[in-house]
């Protein structure tokens, strides 16, 4: 008899894969894990490190149907079950349901996905069903000039996206010659390529006003389920729009403009044909107008501490954790596993008032080509209730205009001192935290974060 299996692509040999080991293994699932070549060796060494009943490494930078074959069919012969394939990486989403088409699991349909991922499209589609007001269109030589001249305010951003790369509103500073630069940064990013799916494009639509939020939601079987919304404190003086704080809840969201939001997400999800998955969907709400908008939608779990943070307001399961279940769930238990997530919608524990912790976290970003001698988190008090480094020292960061973290650091707050944390604990966060580069003299820049959230 077969042994229940969950297959993990895993890019360049980073992952969650230790999260998902602990998740099925209460599950009673195995993991299997399928990687591309890592760029450095110490990465598989950890990936190894996390105990995975099998690990196949293939000798190529990205994962891609080529691969898949062969895998299936030595975990067949070895007596895994697989069930169900998971990709957190977003570059590897559509052959995630491509392989679970193969494999008769529940997930979003490939077709779908395809469309959701690609931003033209999706904007399109949303206001075909009127839930968008914005218009978008490609961005080239042709189109820059008179999209300059329309008085229009309009948002830049690549056609398919990856961590804040190239998002920044129009100005007179864009040009063919800066647009060409940053193609060519997406093109030679290593660790990132694989997200843009061979799609080089810009596109420029509608600036989207309001306050920024995002839903982390799972759909199972037709419904969407949003378990929390974060607001969103933003940064553009980077050249590109940085993501600086989150706080769940959102502090400034009534008990009716956030059930109007979830209602707004099923919609959106209900359009796109969108039935099944896991979703970070970045919004925008204009209180004065009353009015929801989407920014855009990603078909995977948030990044940062976005995970991590809703495994703090729901009292123990992370959204990788949840996903991961919704997967691997027998179908004589999908119903009972449904009615689990919509009690965990965050508008019904708003109604039944049973939140009591939120939080608050907080990312920093290095800066470009630049090498990390030091990164010293000692001085903050308090502590962080949960921190993550995902750049080594000696590290030299990408020459990208996308964000790169080296920092996100999560506190666990009373709801009711939200508002009040995020002031505190980021300007502590600002004067305490320590980072220093090696290839440049020290100065008192050097040593402190710039940004503010």
């Amino acid at each position: 008899m077969s042994t229940p299996t969950l297959l993990l692509f895993a890019h360049q040999a980073r992952s969650y894969a230790s999260m998902i080991r602990e998740y099925v293994d209460r599950l009673g699932v195995t993991l299997v894990i399928l990687s591309s070549k890592p760029r450095d060796p110490r990465d598989l060494e950890q990936l190894a490190a996390v105990g995975a009943a099998r690990l196949w490494q293939v000798d190529d930078e990205y994962l891609n149907e080529s691969h898949l074959e062969t895998v299936l069919a030595q975990a067949r012969d070895e007596g895994f079950g697989i069930v169900a394939a998971l990709a957190t990486f977003e570059g590897y989403r559509l052959l995630m349901a491509h392989t679970n088409v193969l494999l008769g699991a529940i997930d979003g349909d490939p077709s779908a996905l395809r469309v959701c991922m690609d931003k033209l499209l999706c904007r399109g589609r949303l206001s075909e069903a009127g839930l968008s007001r914005a218009r978008a269109t490609v961005l080239d030589a042709a189109t820059l000039p008179v999209l300059q001249a329309s008085g229009r305010p309009l948002f830049v951003k690549p056609r398919r996206g990856a961590g804040s790369f190239a998002c920044f509103r129009l100005d007179e500073t864009v040009t063919p010659q800066r647009l060409q630069a940053l193609r060519e940064q997406m093109q030679s990013d290593k660790a990132f390529r694989a997200i843009f799916a061979g799609q080089f494009d810009f596109i420029v639509e509608d600036y989207v006003r309001g306050d920024e939020y995002s839903f982390e939601v799972l759909a199972a079987g037709g419904e969407s389920h949003v378990i929390g919304v974060h607001a969103k404190y933003l940064d553009d003086s980077s050249g590109t729009t940085l993501e600086m704080g989150n706080s769940l809840p959102a502090p400034r969201l009534t008990d009716a403009q956030q059930l109007a939001g979830e209602r707004f997400i099923d919609q959106c999800l209900a359009a796109l044909q969108l039935r099944d998955g896991c979703y970070h969907i970045e919004t925008r709400y204009d209180a004065a107008a009353e009015h929801w908008d989407i920014i855009e939608i990603n078909a995977r779990m948030g990044g940062a501490l976005i995970n991590q943070s809703v495994g703090v307001f729901t009292n123990g399961l992370s959204m990788l954790e949840l996903w991961v279940k919704t997967l691997c769930v027998e179908r004589d238990h999908l119903l009972t596993w449904r009615a689990r997530l919509a009690a965990l919608r965050e508008s019904v524990r708003r109604r039944d008032g049973t939140l009591e912790y939120g939080t608050v976290f907080f990312s920093r970003y290095g800066e470009r080509n630049r090498t990390l001698e030091v990164l010293s988190i000692d001085g903050l008090t308090p502590q962080p209730d949960v921190v993550e480094m995902p750049v080594r020292p000696q590290t030299r960061l990408p020459d990208s205009e996308r964000g790169i973290f080296i920092l996100n650091a999560l506190w666990k707050v009373p709801i009711r001192e939200i508002a009040e944390q995020l002031h505190a604990l980021s300007a502590m966060l600002d004067e305490q935290l320590v980072i220093r580069y090696s290839d440049a003299a020290a100065t008192a820049d050097d040593t402190t974060t710039q940004e503010k959230s």
